[in-house]
Parts: structure tokens; C-alpha cells; sequence
């Protein structure tokens, strides 16, 4: 894919006060630069450029100690941030001198001064001029941050010796490039900056041998002491921002549960990760989907998770017609569509879908190249077979009129999408099926007395299914020498090959519930090895055959998912099918058989099939449970809800349960990907 990326800002000497203190590009506008006007804060202005006096700065010796322990300071790191860890480790007397001194240069100045001073609370309120919101910043457990940051239990940072190196954040704001090794695989390596790991792992011994040497006179031995007993008061403070933590927890956790796969070549982590910085409105999507999986742990950032998405849409909005047609607004737009449910488990955001259908066509009338877009067009197909089962077609705008003219795309080589993997053609008949069957059902429900019209149209639907289920039988999967390896041993080719063959069954499923005359066509006594190559009908079945039949055909599809580890990326898109199968993991009622044939509880019997049936279900809700502490989201509850309403009415005797139907009366609908 060709993606086009800003050039990198470099440092600047004169720009805005918060340019400078980001050491990025400012072109010192007036009265806002244009950095500040993009991301929606206010520019701070322009101020002298004051430098700190080390003149009157007293009792070196503990700088010089720790300077000592870690080596040379890279010069890397920004000259003021260096300035401000060395005065933050200072003598009162230190910072008494240089307090004034900042205050005469600017005001502003003067409120960065007292936060990095030592204390035993940090505001971060202050870190932000008075015009920007404090509601950006927030203050969390210590412990707890420490979790999200790293993969290792927290542990006491009495021992670690500060290097102004760590106060980077993960990625390098001097060129503007993510720092490398962002991806996955090498995430549990790098939860914490090298610089952390290291100064951790040579602090204790460097702590036996160097102490020692130490005056334990005067204030140095006292000072020494205060840092031991507040350690707290030597965290850097970029550990405890708001935005870099969220910024962090996306590209480290939330692009891996939310892809069916990832690696160096995952098209959303390269557009997301070559443009957040320089896009408002990806920055704030990703800041608001990094929120909304942390709400669970900390409910505060519910608030944030909303306002962020609140500002993205704004910010797209807000964008003259031409930049509405770059790839960033149209990712941010995709995005911010998908994960509404993330915030509002029954919001479907069919508005959101319809205005990003129209940007990808306006992008690919502009561009004139679809295959550069083919990711896009390929999220739209996914993130639409998504919605036709919960909502009518026409709620889809054009792609409803649009979605039968798409020829396929001839390729020789197969490249697997972060979400619909390598069953593109399956999504799309599985599409097909959803608008159908919702369609139908919809039309049903409301028929109490048959007309010649109702007739003619459950034909037409009768028809539309037939055609539907021989396409699902005569499909081909993709070749695995056309299929290139996405990278990700989480996630291998097998994995995928699993979940495409887990689709193809999950659309015969529904359309043999729906028409049970399809199934009448084809009928014989299950065999799994038949599903896809049925021999002629031998009987017409009962009901209670058709639905064993199709129970069979339910467990099956879970055998499938069995096959693939619960470790699997693709665990993000298998809600959709354990629900879909769901209503048919029905078993016989053994308490109205006692009734109805007046035997003694002593004659009830326990067939093999009931047990599997058991099995099956619990397997569905271990998965279920287990995705709901990987990714938790409150709409894993609304599907947690669903299931139990589906299974409670199944064992109360109704055996003409449906989920759709299930959803529809309950309000439990909601995105399953």
C-alpha cells in the first residue's frame, strides 16, 4: 500500500512554548502556530530564551554520584528537560535561587518550575497553561501504571537510579518516527524503555558499591536519605501523562487485540503509526480507543474514552471537503465508526458508516487507484457484514446499492487484512446472507395472515437463499503458496485457514435455520465430512431431526474454533460466530419427558448428545469470559446477555429459538467484532 507521510519536524531555537518544549518544527506564527492550531490547544505564545544558571547552585556532589552511575548523558535527550531533573535532585537552596529567576522570564515558566520542584504529590494541572483543559492530564496509581507500562509486577522504585534518558517517550520526537520494535513480537521485551531495564538491573550492585563511598556528612548524607524515603518524588513525570501513557497502551496492546493479526506489515499499525503525529484527528481516535479498553480498570477514563472520540469527529468535521479525502481522516473516520460500541454497546454508528463509505469512494475517485485503497475497501466489507444482521441495507447508504457491482479483484498473491484475514469473498457472501435473512425474518415477523404478496416475496427469498448456499458449497479456499505469511506466530496461515472455513460453515447455519427447506433438499443422517459435499436427500427429516442436524453442524464449527488456541489474534473476531451458533446448542428437556410419560426421576437417562451439547456451551462461555478480561468492553457483557437469554428460552422448551430474533425483541444488538 502507498502511503504518503508527512516530513519529520526538527528541533527549534524560537518557536511557541510548547514547541520548544516538544524540541519540534514551530513556524512561529502569530498569534497561533500552526502545531498548537492542529491538535486544538491554545499556543502559549512566544517567550525569551532564559537559560538556567548553574552560578549559584550548591551541594553537586549527589548530581555528580548519579551522573557517575549511569554514564555520559546522551545528548539526545533536550537540554531544558536535563536542566530540570538536575534542579528537581537540587538543594532547596538550589531551587530557591532559580524559582525567581524563571518568574522574571515568563509566568509560564515559573508554573513548570514548581511542578518539577520536589514534592510529595504531583499536579499535573500545572503542567498545562490556563488555557488548556486539565481534564487532558490525569494523575494514576503508582502500582498500577507501573502494570500498564510493563509486563512485570510493579516494583519499588527506591532502587532505581534516574537517568534523564527515560524521560523519553516511546517514540523518538526528534525525527518524529516511532521507535522501532513497537510491533508484538518484541512487545514483552520492550514494555519499559532499555534505559529503565538497564538502570534496573545494575542499581543493586551498583548501589552496594557506590553508596559506601559516599560522605555520610553534611547535607549530602541527608539528601541521600530523603530521596531513599520519598522515592516517589524521583518518578519522571512523562510516566504519569495521560496522553503518552494512552499512546503507549494503543500501539503496545490495543492494535494487537484488535487485529486478527499483527506485525510489521499490518496496514493499520504502518497508517496509524506514519501519521497520528502529524493527524488531530488520529491522534485523538487513538487516544480515545487506548481509554475505552482502560475504563474497566480505571472508570475516570469512561469520560476521556468519550471526549476524545467527541474531538476527532469534531476535528474531521471541522476539515475543508479536500483534506476530508486523505487517508488519515478516512482511517480515524473507520475507526471511530467500529469502536463506538465501545463506548455505547447498542450504538451500531450506521451514520458513521454511510460517511465513510462516501469518503472512500470520494478518496478513490481523487486517487483513481482502488488497489492503493484495497485495505480500506476491504474494512468497509468487514465492518458491513458486521451490521446487516443487527440493521436493515438501506440503513448502509450507498454500499447497499453499491455492494453487487463490485467485481473481485483478480490477484496472485494474497495478502491477509488485519480484520477479515484471508476470507474476503467469505465476508462478502456472508454479507449477502445477512441482508437476506435479516430482511426476511423482518418481513415475517410482522405477517399474521398470509397474502399472494407475502408469498411472492418469501419465493423470491427462498430463491436468493438457494443461491447464497451454493456459492457458500462451492467455495475454494485460498491457495496457502497465494498467501502471504502475515509475521505473526501468534497468528499463523492455519489460523486463519480455520476461521475461513468457520465462516463458510457459520452462513450454511444460518441459512438452513432460516429455510429449512434447503436443508429438507440435501437432508441424510449427519456426517461432517458431507457439509460441503452433500450427497442426494435420502428422507424428508422430522423436526426434531433437522434440529439435531443442525446442532451437529453448531458443535462442529466450535470443533473448528477449538483447533485454533485461545492465544490467537484472531480470538478478536470469533464473538460473531459463537453467537451465531449459538440458539442451536438446544437439548432435549428431560424434566417435561418424566412429566409427560409419568415416570419416577429414577428412569431419566443422560444420552452422549446432551453432554455435548453441555460441553459445547461451556466452551463457548469459557471463551467468551476469557475475551472479556483480554479486551474488556462493555459490550462483551450485552453478548454475554444475549447468550444466556438465547440458551434460557431454548431450556424452557422453545425449540424455535433465533438469535437475531433474540436481539431484535431483547435490544441486545451490538458490534460481535
Amino acid at each position: 500500500m502507498k502511503v504518503s507521510y508527512k516530513s519529520a519536524h526538527v528541533k527549534s531555537r524560537n518557536g511557541c512554548l510548547r514547541c520548544k518544549a516538544k524540541k519540534t518544527k514551530c513556524d512561529e506564527r502569530k498569534p497561533t502556530c500552526a502545531r498548537c492550531e492542529d491538535r486544538g490547544f491554545r499556543c502559549p505564545g512566544y517567550a525569551l530564551n532564559v537559560r538556567w544558571s548553574q552560578r549559584h547552585q550548591v551541594h553537586m556532589e549527589r548530581p555528580q554520584v548519579i551522573e557517575a552511575t549511569q554514564g555520559p548523558p546522551q545528548e539526545s535527550i533536550a537540554r531544558p528537560r536535563n536542566r530540570a531533573t538536575s534542579s528537581t535532585l537540587s538543594s532547596p537552596v538550589a531551587e530557591a535561587t532559580a524559582v525567581p529567576n524563571i518568574a522574571a522570564a515568563d509566568g509560564f515558566m515559573q508554573q513548570l518550575d514548581v511542578c518539577l520542584a520536589p514534592s510529595t504529590q504531583w499536579d499535573f494541572g500545572t503542567l498545562c497553561d490556563s488555557s488548556v483543559s486539565q481534564e487532558e492530564f490525569y494523575r494514576l496509581d503508582e502500582n498500577a501504571m507501573n502494570e500498564l507500562l510493563s509486563g512485570e509486577p510493579p516494583s519499588p522504585m527506591g532502587d532505581l537510579m534516574w537517568d534523564p534518558s527515560m524521560t523519553s517517550p516511546p517514540w523518538n520526537f526528534a525525527n518524529m518516527t516511532p521507535v522501532p520494535g513497537l510491533d508484538d513480537t518484541q512487545a514483552g521485551q520492550r514494555s519499559v524503555p532499555d534505559s529503565v531495564q538497564c538502570q534496573t538491573q545494575s542499581a543493586n550492585t551498583q548501589k552496594e558499591t557506590r553508596m559506601p563511598q559516599l560522605s555520610p556528612q553534611g547535607s549530602n548524607h541527608q539528601e541521600l536519605v530523603a530521596i531513599d524515603r520519598h522515592p516517589f518524588q524521583s518518578r519522571p513525570q512523562e510516566l504519569f501523562n495521560l496522553p503518552s501513557a494512552l499512546s503507549d497502551y494503543f500501539f503496545r496492546e490495543v492494535i494487537t487485540l484488535y487485529c486478527t493479526w499483527d506485525s510489521g506489515s499490518n496496514a493499520m499499525r504502518n497508517i496509524v503509526e506514519g501519521m497520528w503525529q502529524s493527524s488531530g484527528a488520529l491522534y485523538h481516535t487513538t487516544q480515545s480507543m487506548a481509554a475505552a479498553c482502560l475504563s474497566e480498570d480505571f472508570p475516570h477514563l469512561s469520560t476521556v474514552a468519550t471526549s476524545e472520540h467527541r474531538q476527532a469527529l469534531e476535528y474531521i468535521q471541522g476539515r475543508p471537503k479536500q483534506s476530508a479525502m486523505k487517508q488519515d481522516n478516512l482511517m480515524a473516520h473507520m475507526l471511530l465508526g467500529h469502536t463506538a460500541s465501545w463506548l455505547n454497546p447498542q450504538n451500531l454508528a450506521t451514520d458513521m458508516f454511510r460517511s465513510s463509505y462516501l469518503m472512500l469512494k470520494d478518496t478513490i475517485a481523487e486517487t483513481g487507484n482502488e488497489c492503493d485503497l484495497s485495505f480500506f475497501s476491504d474494512t468497509m466489507d468487514y465492518w458491513a457484514m458486521l451490521l446487516v444482521y443487527l440493521t436493515d441495507s438501506s440503513q448502509l447508504g450507498e454500499y447497499g446499492r453499491d455492494l453487487s457491482k463490485g467485481p473481485t479483484r483478480p490477484s496472485t498473491v494474497i495478502e491477509p487484512h488485519p480484520f477479515s484475514g484471508i476470507s474476503r469473498a467469505t465476508i462478502k457472501m456472508l454479507t449477502d446472507v445477512g441482508i437476506l435473512i435479516f430482511q426476511y425474518r423482518k418481513r415475517m415477523l410482522g405477517v399474521k395472515f398470509m397474502t399472494e404478496q407475502d408469498l411472492d416475496a418469501f419465493m423470491a427469498s427462498f430463491r436468493e437463499a438457494r443461491r447464497l448456499e451454493r456459492m457458500l458449497l462451492a467455495h475454494r479456499a485460498p491457495d496457502v503458496a497465494q498467501i502471504t505469511d502475515p509475521g505473526d506466530p501468534k497468528t499463523p496461515l492455519s489460523h486463519l485457514q480455520h476461521l475461513d472455513e468457520a465462516y463458510r460453515c457459520t452462513g450454511l447455519l444460518q441459512l438452513y435455520r432460516v429455510f429449512p427447506d434447503l436443508l429438507n433438499e440435501r437432508y441424510s443422517p449427519w456426517n461432517k465430512d458431507d457439509i460441503l459435499r452433500p450427497p442426494p436427500a435420502t428422507k424428508k427429516p422430522t423436526p426434531e431431526e433437522r434440529n439435531t442436524w443442525l446442532t451437529k453442524l453448531a458443535m462442529h464449527i466450535l470443533g473448528i474454533l477449538r483447533e485454533i488456541p485461545f492465544e490467537s489474534r484472531t480470538r478478536s473476531v470469533q464473538p460473531f460466530i459463537l453467537v451465531a451458533l449459538s440458539s442451536e446448542l438446544r437439548r432435549e428437556s428431560q424434566a417435561s419427558h418424566l412429566v409427560a410419560v409419568g415416570s419416577s426421576p429414577k428412569s431419566l437417562t443422560l444420552d452422549h448428545h446432551a453432554i455435548e451439547v453441555v460441553r459445547a456451551r461451556k466452551f463457548v462461555g469459557s471463551r467468551l469470559a476469557a475475551y472479556t478480561h483480554i479486551l474488556p468492553l462493555r459490550k462483551i457483557r450485552i453478548i454475554f446477555e444475549l447468550i444466556n437469554c438465547i440458551w434460557a428460552a431454548l431450556d424452557a422448551g422453545d425449540q424455535d429459538v433465533y438469535w437475531l430474533d433474540v436481539a431484535y425483541q431483547k435490544n441486545l444488538g451490538t458490534m460481535m467484532g
